[in-house]
């Protein structure tokens, strides 16, 4: 409704989180930074994808050209449906989007951006992390995940929480040993 008023309220917070990470570089020297911000529902983008180019992608750009600049790696999590913006995803210096749901067409999301982003997640949470967990149900669901994505490199099969693990105890413990068994089959070392 004032879209003055919200551009200057994102340049503020784009300027605050340059100097988090101008602190950041400076001090730690990390290889990887990742923001989380989500830009969308399960099902959705928050806003039409012309909107979030309106209001989002240039301090984004300006966010993660930073991080390039210094040699870091980019990492943004979204575990949302942003499929419409993925190439915007890529235009602005994002390496990795962690956290990329189901719901998206992950296969299709590699050919879109000519695999020059790395995606990370693909398991369905809503599926495995239960409190009466099924250990069969989570190795199938991480076997479909693997061989559903593997197709040309590009994806890290996960949770799509942000990092490693579970919100119930066990349920990560399944995953990381069925992605290990199956890293031979579906993502060799060349």
């Amino acid at each position: 409704m004032e879209p003055e008023d919200m551009h200057e309220l994102i340049e503020y917070i784009a300027e605050y989180k340059l100097i988090y990470l101008k602190l950041l570089i400076e001090n730690l020297k990390p290889d990887v930074i990742m923001f989380h911000d989500d830009w969308g529902a399960k099902t959705n983008l928050f806003m039409k994808p012309d909107t979030w180019r309106e209001f989002f992608k240039e301090p984004y750009r300006r966010i993660y050209g930073y991080m390039k600049e210094h040699n870091i790696i980019a990492m943004h999590h979204a575990d949302s449906y942003c499929q419409p913006i993925v190439k915007d995803m890529v235009d602005i210096g994002i390496d990795i989007w962690q956290g990329v749901l189901p719901e998206n067409d992950i296969q299709q999301i590699k050919k879109d951006t000519n695999y020059k982003l790395t995606l990370m997640g693909g398991i369905d949470a809503s599926v495995v992390d239960k409190k009466d967990i099924d250990e069969d149900t989570v190795r199938k669901e991480v076997q479909r995940a693997c061989e559903a994505y593997s197709e040309g490199g590009m994806f890290i099969p996960c949770l799509t929480y942000g990092g490693e693990g579970s919100i119930f105890p066990g349920v990560n413990d399944i995953i990381m040993d069925e992605i290990n068994k199956l890293n031979k089959k579906y993502f060799p070392i060349k």
